[in-house]
Protein backbone atom coordinates (compact mmCIF):
# COMPACT_ATOMS: atom_id res chain seq x y z
CA UNK A 1 0.00 0.00 0.00
CA UNK A 2 1.39 3.37 -1.02
CA UNK A 3 2.08 5.77 1.82
CA UNK A 4 -0.47 8.53 1.81
CA UNK A 5 0.67 12.13 1.62
CA UNK A 6 -0.64 14.52 4.20
CA UNK A 7 -2.38 17.78 3.36
CA UNK A 8 -1.46 19.90 6.35
CA UNK A 9 -1.54 23.35 4.74
CA UNK A 10 -5.12 24.43 4.11
CA UNK A 11 -5.98 27.60 2.18
CA UNK A 12 -9.17 29.54 2.70
CA UNK A 13 -11.49 29.95 -0.25
CA UNK A 14 -10.46 33.52 -1.09
CA UNK A 15 -6.75 32.74 -1.16
CA UNK A 16 -7.33 29.60 -3.27
CA UNK A 17 -9.37 31.64 -5.72
CA UNK A 18 -6.73 34.38 -5.80
CA UNK A 19 -4.03 31.86 -6.71
CA UNK A 20 -6.27 30.31 -9.32
CA UNK A 21 -6.93 33.65 -11.01
CA UNK A 22 -3.27 34.67 -10.80
CA UNK A 23 -2.31 31.53 -12.72
CA UNK A 24 -4.79 32.11 -15.54
CA UNK A 25 -3.99 34.50 -18.38
CA UNK A 26 -7.38 35.88 -19.42
CA UNK A 27 -6.05 38.09 -22.22
CA UNK A 28 -7.72 37.23 -25.56
CA UNK A 29 -5.26 35.47 -27.81
CA UNK A 30 -6.52 35.39 -31.38
CA UNK A 31 -8.98 37.14 -33.65
CA UNK A 32 -11.17 35.27 -36.08
CA UNK A 33 -13.66 36.46 -38.64
CA UNK A 34 -17.11 34.92 -38.50
CA UNK A 35 -20.28 35.50 -40.51
CA UNK A 36 -22.88 37.66 -38.79
CA UNK A 37 -25.29 34.73 -38.67
CA UNK A 38 -22.77 32.95 -36.41
CA UNK A 39 -21.79 36.00 -34.33
CA UNK A 40 -24.46 35.84 -31.62
CA UNK A 41 -22.83 35.52 -28.20
CA UNK A 42 -19.34 36.28 -29.52
CA UNK A 43 -17.11 39.11 -28.27
CA UNK A 44 -16.11 41.86 -30.68
CA UNK A 45 -12.38 42.23 -31.26
CA UNK A 46 -12.62 45.65 -32.96
CA UNK A 47 -14.84 48.72 -32.98
CA UNK A 48 -17.43 48.65 -35.74
CA UNK A 49 -18.18 51.79 -37.74
CA UNK A 50 -20.94 52.19 -40.27
CA UNK A 51 -19.98 52.82 -43.89
CA UNK A 52 -23.55 53.80 -44.80
CA UNK A 53 -26.40 55.96 -43.57
CA UNK A 54 -29.40 54.17 -42.07
CA UNK A 55 -31.78 54.72 -43.65
CA UNK A 56 -29.74 55.37 -46.77
CA UNK A 57 -32.46 57.58 -48.32
CA UNK A 58 -35.35 59.79 -47.22
CA UNK A 59 -38.33 57.47 -46.89
CA UNK A 60 -42.01 57.59 -45.99
CA UNK A 61 -43.02 56.41 -42.54
CA UNK A 62 -46.70 56.09 -43.42
CA UNK A 63 -48.94 55.25 -46.35
CA UNK A 64 -50.17 58.43 -47.95
CA UNK A 65 -49.13 61.19 -50.30
CA UNK A 66 -45.78 62.94 -50.68
CA UNK A 67 -46.23 66.72 -50.74
CA UNK A 68 -44.53 70.02 -50.15
CA UNK A 69 -45.68 70.87 -46.64
CA UNK A 70 -46.66 74.47 -47.40
CA UNK A 71 -49.29 73.14 -49.84
CA UNK A 72 -51.25 71.88 -46.82
CA UNK A 73 -51.14 74.90 -44.52
CA UNK A 74 -54.57 75.92 -43.31
CA UNK A 75 -56.19 72.62 -44.27
CA UNK A 76 -59.12 71.38 -42.18
CA UNK A 77 -62.08 69.06 -42.59
CA UNK A 78 -64.33 72.04 -43.22
CA UNK A 79 -61.89 73.71 -45.62
CA UNK A 80 -59.55 71.11 -47.15
CA UNK A 81 -56.62 72.16 -49.28
CA UNK A 82 -56.70 70.85 -52.83
CA UNK A 83 -53.58 69.72 -54.72
CA UNK A 84 -53.04 67.96 -58.04
CA UNK A 85 -52.26 64.23 -57.78
CA UNK A 86 -49.56 62.91 -60.06
CA UNK A 87 -49.79 59.65 -61.99
CA UNK A 88 -46.87 57.88 -60.29
CA UNK A 89 -47.32 55.59 -57.28
CA UNK A 90 -44.14 55.09 -55.30
CA UNK A 91 -43.75 51.60 -53.87
CA UNK A 92 -40.81 50.26 -51.88
CA UNK A 93 -37.62 49.59 -53.88
CA UNK A 94 -38.72 52.14 -56.51
CA UNK A 95 -36.65 55.22 -57.37
CA UNK A 96 -39.20 57.99 -58.03
CA UNK A 97 -39.33 59.64 -61.44
CA UNK A 98 -41.49 62.51 -60.29
CA UNK A 99 -40.26 65.82 -58.87
CA UNK A 100 -42.85 67.42 -56.58
CA UNK A 101 -43.60 71.13 -56.51
CA UNK A 102 -45.93 73.16 -54.32
CA UNK A 103 -49.54 72.29 -55.12
CA UNK A 104 -48.68 68.75 -56.23
CA UNK A 105 -48.72 65.31 -54.60
CA UNK A 106 -47.89 61.73 -55.42
CA UNK A 107 -49.06 58.50 -53.76
CA UNK A 108 -46.39 56.77 -51.67
CA UNK A 109 -46.23 53.57 -49.62
CA UNK A 110 -44.61 53.13 -46.21
CA UNK A 111 -40.89 52.67 -46.82
CA UNK A 112 -41.05 54.28 -50.23
CA UNK A 113 -38.32 56.66 -51.33
CA UNK A 114 -39.35 60.31 -51.10
CA UNK A 115 -39.46 62.06 -54.48
CA UNK A 116 -37.36 65.17 -55.12
CA UNK A 117 -39.01 68.34 -53.82
CA UNK A 118 -41.33 66.63 -51.32
CA UNK A 119 -40.66 67.23 -47.63
CA UNK A 120 -43.67 65.62 -45.91
CA UNK A 121 -46.23 62.84 -46.20
CA UNK A 122 -49.95 63.32 -45.67
CA UNK A 123 -51.49 60.19 -44.16
CA UNK A 124 -54.00 58.46 -46.40
CA UNK A 125 -56.61 58.88 -43.63
CA UNK A 126 -56.33 62.67 -43.97
CA UNK A 127 -56.84 62.91 -47.71
CA UNK A 128 -59.61 62.17 -50.18
CA UNK A 129 -59.22 61.61 -53.89
CA UNK A 130 -61.75 63.29 -56.17
CA UNK A 131 -61.00 62.90 -59.85
CA UNK A 132 -57.43 64.04 -60.41
CA UNK A 133 -57.40 66.17 -57.29
CA UNK A 134 -56.45 65.35 -53.72
CA UNK A 135 -58.37 67.04 -50.91
CA UNK A 136 -56.24 67.31 -47.76
CA UNK A 137 -58.06 67.75 -44.45
CA UNK A 138 -55.11 68.11 -42.07
CA UNK A 139 -51.99 70.21 -42.49
CA UNK A 140 -48.50 68.77 -42.13
CA UNK A 141 -45.15 70.36 -41.36
CA UNK A 142 -41.81 69.68 -43.06
CA UNK A 143 -40.54 66.28 -41.98
CA UNK A 144 -43.96 64.90 -41.01
CA UNK A 145 -44.24 61.22 -41.92
CA UNK A 146 -40.63 61.08 -43.15
CA UNK A 147 -37.45 59.35 -41.92
CA UNK A 148 -34.52 61.26 -43.33
CA UNK A 149 -31.30 59.59 -44.45
CA UNK A 150 -28.96 58.93 -41.54
CA UNK A 151 -31.47 59.60 -38.77
CA UNK A 152 -30.90 56.13 -37.28
CA UNK A 153 -27.19 55.70 -38.06
CA UNK A 154 -24.86 58.07 -39.87
CA UNK A 155 -21.87 57.19 -42.04
CA UNK A 156 -18.74 56.91 -39.89
CA UNK A 157 -20.66 56.44 -36.64
CA UNK A 158 -19.25 53.84 -34.23
CA UNK A 159 -22.16 51.51 -33.61
CA UNK A 160 -20.49 48.73 -31.57
CA UNK A 161 -17.39 48.73 -29.38
CA UNK A 162 -14.48 46.35 -28.99
CA UNK A 163 -15.11 43.88 -26.17
CA UNK A 164 -18.88 43.98 -26.56
CA UNK A 165 -20.79 40.72 -26.18
CA UNK A 166 -23.00 40.50 -29.24
CA UNK A 167 -26.73 40.17 -28.60
CA UNK A 168 -29.53 39.73 -31.13
CA UNK A 169 -29.93 43.52 -31.21
CA UNK A 170 -26.25 43.94 -32.03
CA UNK A 171 -26.27 41.40 -34.86
CA UNK A 172 -29.34 43.20 -36.21
CA UNK A 173 -27.37 46.45 -36.22
CA UNK A 174 -24.53 44.73 -38.09
CA UNK A 175 -26.96 43.48 -40.72
CA UNK A 176 -28.60 46.92 -40.97
CA UNK A 177 -25.29 48.52 -41.95
CA UNK A 178 -24.54 45.82 -44.49
CA UNK A 179 -21.85 43.90 -42.61
CA UNK A 180 -21.75 40.21 -43.52
CA UNK A 181 -18.79 39.15 -41.34
CA UNK A 182 -17.20 40.54 -38.19
CA UNK A 183 -13.93 40.15 -36.25
CA UNK A 184 -14.37 38.48 -32.86
CA UNK A 185 -12.11 36.94 -30.26
CA UNK A 186 -11.62 33.24 -30.70
CA UNK A 187 -13.50 31.22 -28.13
CA UNK A 188 -11.19 29.78 -25.47
CA UNK A 189 -10.93 26.01 -25.79
CA UNK A 190 -11.51 24.34 -22.43
CA UNK A 191 -10.45 20.71 -22.13
CA UNK A 192 -12.43 18.65 -19.62
CA UNK A 193 -10.91 15.47 -18.25
CA UNK A 194 -12.74 13.22 -15.80
CA UNK A 195 -10.66 10.97 -13.55
CA UNK A 196 -11.28 8.00 -11.30
CA UNK A 197 -11.59 4.24 -11.56
CA UNK A 198 -15.16 4.50 -10.33
CA UNK A 199 -16.36 6.79 -13.14
CA UNK A 200 -18.38 5.43 -16.06
CA UNK A 201 -19.98 7.28 -18.95
CA UNK A 202 -23.75 7.86 -19.05
CA UNK A 203 -25.42 5.23 -21.20
CA UNK A 204 -23.34 2.36 -19.86
CA UNK A 205 -24.97 -0.19 -17.53
CA UNK A 206 -24.56 0.72 -13.88
CA UNK A 207 -22.09 -1.48 -12.01
CA UNK A 208 -21.38 -1.97 -8.31
CA UNK A 209 -19.11 0.71 -6.78
CA UNK A 210 -19.37 2.90 -9.88
CA UNK A 211 -20.89 6.36 -10.50
CA UNK A 212 -21.91 8.12 -13.70
CA UNK A 213 -19.81 11.00 -14.96
CA UNK A 214 -22.07 14.00 -14.34
CA UNK A 215 -19.32 16.59 -13.89
CA UNK A 216 -18.13 16.44 -17.49
CA UNK A 217 -21.59 17.24 -18.79
CA UNK A 218 -22.28 20.17 -16.50
CA UNK A 219 -18.78 21.59 -16.94
CA UNK A 220 -19.04 21.36 -20.74
CA UNK A 221 -22.41 23.11 -20.79
CA UNK A 222 -21.21 25.72 -18.31
CA UNK A 223 -18.26 26.44 -20.59
CA UNK A 224 -20.69 26.92 -23.50
CA UNK A 225 -22.90 29.21 -21.44
CA UNK A 226 -19.87 31.30 -20.52
CA UNK A 227 -18.70 31.65 -24.12
CA UNK A 228 -16.05 28.93 -24.33
CA UNK A 229 -15.62 25.86 -26.50
CA UNK A 230 -15.53 22.63 -24.48
CA UNK A 231 -13.19 19.83 -25.50
CA UNK A 232 -14.28 16.65 -23.74
CA UNK A 233 -11.41 14.23 -23.36
CA UNK A 234 -13.31 11.40 -21.71
CA UNK A 235 -12.48 9.44 -18.59
CA UNK A 236 -9.12 8.22 -17.37
CA UNK A 237 -8.65 5.85 -14.44
CA UNK A 238 -6.45 6.31 -11.39
CA UNK A 239 -3.23 5.54 -13.20
CA UNK A 240 -0.45 8.12 -12.84
CA UNK A 241 1.22 7.49 -16.21
CA UNK A 242 -2.05 7.42 -18.14
CA UNK A 243 -3.32 10.52 -16.37
CA UNK A 244 -0.09 12.43 -16.96
CA UNK A 245 -0.13 11.50 -20.65
CA UNK A 246 -3.77 12.54 -21.07
CA UNK A 247 -3.15 15.78 -19.22
CA UNK A 248 -0.15 16.64 -21.41
CA UNK A 249 -2.35 16.10 -24.47
CA UNK A 250 -5.04 18.32 -22.95
CA UNK A 251 -2.62 21.16 -22.23
CA UNK A 252 -1.28 21.00 -25.79
CA UNK A 253 -4.78 21.07 -27.24
CA UNK A 254 -6.59 23.66 -25.15
CA UNK A 255 -6.31 27.06 -23.53
CA UNK A 256 -7.60 25.83 -20.17
CA UNK A 257 -7.80 22.33 -18.69
CA UNK A 258 -10.40 21.36 -16.12
CA UNK A 259 -9.42 18.21 -14.26
CA UNK A 260 -12.50 16.81 -12.57
CA UNK A 261 -11.78 14.27 -9.89
CA UNK A 262 -10.14 13.68 -6.56
CA UNK A 263 -12.78 13.10 -3.92
CA UNK A 264 -10.01 12.74 -1.39
CA UNK A 265 -6.34 11.79 -1.04
CA UNK A 266 -7.11 8.25 -0.06
CA UNK A 267 -5.72 5.04 -1.46
CA UNK A 268 -5.96 4.78 -5.22
CA UNK A 269 -6.76 8.43 -5.79
CA UNK A 270 -3.99 9.92 -7.94
CA UNK A 271 -5.54 13.01 -9.45
CA UNK A 272 -4.40 15.46 -6.80
CA UNK A 273 -1.71 17.77 -8.02
CA UNK A 274 1.38 16.48 -6.23
CA UNK A 275 1.34 13.33 -8.37
CA UNK A 276 1.08 15.18 -11.65
CA UNK A 277 3.05 18.40 -11.58
CA UNK A 278 6.58 16.93 -11.28
CA UNK A 279 6.21 15.40 -14.74
CA UNK A 280 4.71 18.47 -16.40
CA UNK A 281 7.23 21.18 -17.21
CA UNK A 282 6.14 24.74 -16.63
CA UNK A 283 3.28 24.13 -14.21
CA UNK A 284 3.38 26.16 -11.05
CA UNK A 285 3.20 24.74 -7.56
CA UNK A 286 -0.12 26.46 -6.88
CA UNK A 287 -1.90 24.17 -9.28
CA UNK A 288 -2.01 26.56 -12.19
CA UNK A 289 0.37 28.08 -14.71
CA UNK A 290 1.15 28.67 -18.33
CA UNK A 291 2.19 25.67 -20.37
CA UNK A 292 2.67 26.20 -24.10
CA UNK A 293 -0.62 27.74 -25.31
CA UNK A 294 -2.66 26.20 -22.50
CA UNK A 295 -3.49 26.80 -18.88
CA UNK A 296 -3.77 24.05 -16.28
CA UNK A 297 -6.51 24.51 -13.72
CA UNK A 298 -6.11 21.95 -10.96
CA UNK A 299 -9.58 21.35 -9.61
CA UNK A 300 -8.47 18.23 -7.81
CA UNK A 301 -10.86 18.81 -4.92
CA UNK A 302 -13.86 19.17 -7.22
CA UNK A 303 -16.53 16.84 -5.80
CA UNK A 304 -18.45 14.59 -8.10
CA UNK A 305 -21.79 16.09 -7.08
CA UNK A 306 -23.42 18.13 -9.84
CA UNK A 307 -24.38 21.04 -7.61
CA UNK A 308 -20.87 21.63 -6.32
CA UNK A 309 -19.34 21.32 -9.77
CA UNK A 310 -21.72 23.95 -11.11
CA UNK A 311 -21.07 26.37 -8.25
CA UNK A 312 -17.31 26.05 -8.64
CA UNK A 313 -17.10 26.62 -12.39
CA UNK A 314 -19.37 29.65 -12.29
CA UNK A 315 -17.54 31.21 -9.34
CA UNK A 316 -14.16 30.84 -11.00
CA UNK A 317 -15.36 32.39 -14.28
CA UNK A 318 -17.14 35.45 -12.90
Amino acid sequence: MREQEQFLHVLDRDEAERRFRAAINSTPTQVERVPVEAALGRVLAVDVQSSVDVPSFDRANVDGFAVVADSTYGASEEQPRVVRLGDETIHTAVVPRTAIRSGEAVAIATGGMMPRGADAVVMVENAELQGGELRISRAVTPGSGVSFAGTDITTGETVLRRGQLLTSRDTGVLAAIGIAAVDVWRKPVVAILSTGDEIIAPGQPMQPARVYDSNAQILADAVRELGGEPLRLGIVGDDVAALRERLQHAIASADIVLLSGGTSKGAGDVSYVTHLIPGLDGLGATGGGAHARGEYADLDTLPRQIKRAAVLIYRLTR
